[in-house]
């Protein structure tokens, strides 16, 4: 696993509960895919049982409102749990990057 992988699994664990897992998966694209597969078990589940939480989790982790709305008008909660999923990752990554460019020691 990759140090941006593991940045990412660490920000997931924290903020959605799951425990970590081993990804002995040949890219990146198919841990990425694994991820979103387990977060977004993670994030029906809130959706049914703390849906509050989701909203505060999503607020904090800075996942916009405007994709939030975009997948919660899906309808079909798999649909947006799927989606919020890929939205988390995706911003989570950028801002891993967004860091490791930031504070790059020249």
């Amino acid at each position: 696993m990759s140090k941006r992988q593991s940045e990412l699994q660490d920000i997931i664990v924290n903020n959605f509960g799951l425990t970590h897992f081993s990804a002995d998966l040949d890219t990146e694209s198919d841990y990425l895919k694994e991820l979103q597969v387990r977060l977004s078990e993670r994030i029906e589940f809130l959706i049914k049982t703390d849906l509050d939480r989701l909203l505060q989790i999503l607020y904090r982790i800075d996942i916009d409102q405007a994709l939030t709305d975009e997948a919660f008008n899906l309808g079909e909660v798999k649909k947006i749990s799927f989606v919020l999923a890929e939205k988390i990752i995706i911003r989570q990554l950028q801002k891993i990057d967004y860091a490791r460019k930031f504070y790059k020691k020249d």
